[in-house]
């Protein structure tokens, strides 16, 4: 069945086909990815909060007030997801072992609600946790 887009689904949809919106999403997994290297807690911070603006930067805040809470490691894994990253190639770039990835991995999308890897990223960009 075909339904119409709302007006955030269409802007959503035209941002993402934008060609430097690719980039975008690049920048803010980079971002993800300093901020766990980085021992300084301050800059550490500062690090996650321009990626959470720079993912919000998409669109509106999610309408639901309930929406999940992802821990750093699993929107970092996500953002690698989003990049189109294998479970070894995120495991490379995050340093950890793509065992761990396909947890972390795991524990979002139960957390999205949902069943496919895409369908997480998905989720994720519409409530604002991605770009």
């Amino acid at each position: 069945m075909l339904t119409c887009m709302n007006e955030q689904e269409a802007r959503t949809a035209v941002l993402s086909s934008h060609p430097g919106w690719e980039e975008v999403r690049a920048v803010h997994a980079e971002l993800l990815e300093l901020a766990e290297r980085v021992a300084d807690h301050e800059v550490r911070d500062r690090l996650r909060d321009a990626s959470r603006r720079l993912a919000a930067a998409g669109g509106p805040p999610p309408r639901r007030p309930q929406s999940p809470k992802l821990s750093p490691r699993e929107l970092d894994v996500l953002a690698q997801v989003a990049l189109g990253c294998t479970n070894a190639e995120a495991a490379g770039r995050l340093g950890l072992l793509p065992e761990t990835v396909k947890s972390y991995l795991r524990s979002a999308m139960r957390k999205l609600d949902s069943h496919t890897r895409t369908e997480a990223v998905s989720t994720a960009r519409r409530q604002g946790l991605l770009p």
